[in-house]
């Protein structure tokens, strides 16, 4: 499982006027792609990210894994999983490239050793 994590160094805003114009758009199944929503701020330069760029980058925690974000910037926009996962996992490489995230794998856990200790004090 892979895990993404924001650079701290970017520093980053949610337009919430344009956000909640782009969703707007995206109900009615109007062009919503082109508008920034999100703004980047890297190394004395400004980015801007799409709804959909938002929306996966507002999912970055450290914590989520590309299934989860992709599972849920799938439902928001009625994407098939295995599609939505890929693309977020290209969108996710890309910044990484920026170095506007990090991409590590995560371990996944077996189940817990039986427990072993007695219940008494």
């Amino acid at each position: 499982m892979i895990v993404p994590k924001r650079n701290p160094e970017v520093v980053w805003r949610l337009e919430k006027g344009l956000h909640e114009m782009a969703w707007d758009k995206a109900r009615k199944e109007e062009e919503y792609e082109d508008l920034g929503v999100l703004t980047l701020m890297v190394k004395g330069g400004i980015h801007q990210l799409n709804l959909v760029g938002a929306e996966i980058w507002t999912r970055i925690n450290g914590i989520n894994t590309v299934r989860k974000i992709s599972s849920e910037v799938g439902k928001l926009f009625g994407w098939e999983d295995e599609e939505t996962e890929e693309a977020v996992l290209e969108f996710l490489k890309g910044i990484a490239e920026q170095g506007w995230v990090t991409l590590r794998e995560k371990e996944e856990r077996g189940p817990a050793p039986p427990w072993k200790g007695s219940a008494s004090t």
